[in-house]
């Protein structure tokens, strides 16, 4: 006769994970955010071991606390902060990012008027400037602005603002809109997230308004984006797919998109 055998549902029970407590919640959510760029509350009850409800509550008094930002049964970096630390990004897949910039050359002409926007992406973008003649460049990158100093022999904007946490990012709230000073032959961008529609999405409402001002005075628009970034989440609209001239990733973006057909009037550059 057959030993008894426990029944299915008990074999599969997981232990409920320890409740943690109000400190305790706060630390793990703010942790998340800045090493994943964003939690869905489900997963923060889950892992602290409480409602949803009670997640909901937490994330209300963070994000009045300037924490974070709340999203669609999410939490996000709040604004002007940056949801991964300048330091961690900066040494995160520094020679894809190096290839990525590379390819920006073919789309640069000597005696460019240029935008280049936020992100580490471009913090080596020097490397392709210096070799060619009459450029300005105009930028709210602390990083861009101090490698085009140093290594080439650019004319040099720096749009002036705040200095986002955590970051080289300046947030522009002075001197006048970039449309009202420049017309850019490239402005150089990159994103938070691409939605599988096309959207391209960033973290930092700040950011916004700034950085479609610069789109407008563009001649044509680059976005230079790694592949994880189709799919991810961020809750604020930057441009979409269609309004973007030139697409430089390291993947087939038409894989990743529901409809390919947003890319048509897009030139793509596949970096291997």
């Amino acid at each position: 006769m057959n030993a008894p055998t426990s029944p299915p549902a008990a074999r599969r029970r997981r232990p409920k994970p320890a409740r943690l407590s109000l400190p305790e919640r706060w630390e793990h959510i703010v942790s998340a955010i800045e090493s994943l760029g964003g939690a869905s509350v489900v997963g923060l009850a889950e892992q602290c071991g409480v409602t949803s409800q009670t997640i909901r509550r937490d994330l209300q008094k963070l994000e009045s606390q300037g924490l974070l930002q709340k999203g669609h049964g999410m939490a996000l970096a709040g604004p002007g902060s940056t949801a991964i630390a300048y330091r961690d990004r900066n040494v995160h897949l520094t020679d894809l990012k190096r290839r990525l910039v590379a390819r920006l050359g073919d789309f640069i002409e000597p005696g460019s008027t240029l935008f280049v926007g936020l992100g580490t992406t471009f913090n080596a973008i020097h490397e392709v400037l210096k070799a060619r003649a009459g450029l300005v460049v105009a930028t709210n990158n602390l990083g861009v602005a101090y490698a085009c100093t140093f290594n080439t022999s650019v004319s040099l904007f720096v749009f002036g603002g705040y200095v986002r946490r955590n970051d080289t990012a300046i947030l522009p709230s002075t001197g006048g809109r970039p449309s009202d000073r420049f017309r850019f032959d490239l402005a150089i961008v990159g994103a938070n997230a691409i939605a599988p529609d096309g959207t391209v999405l960033v973290h930092d409402p700040l950011e916004v308004e700034f950085a479609q001002d610069v789109l407008a005075a563009a001649r044509r628009t680059v976005l230079v984006v790694q592949a994880d970034k189709f799919g991810a989440r961020a809750p604020h609209v930057l441009s979409h797919l269609r309004q973007v001239s030139v697409l430089i990733t390291n993947c087939d973006p038409a894989t990743r998109l529901d409809d390919p057909s947003v890319l048509q009037g897009t030139t793509v550059a596949i970096v291997e």
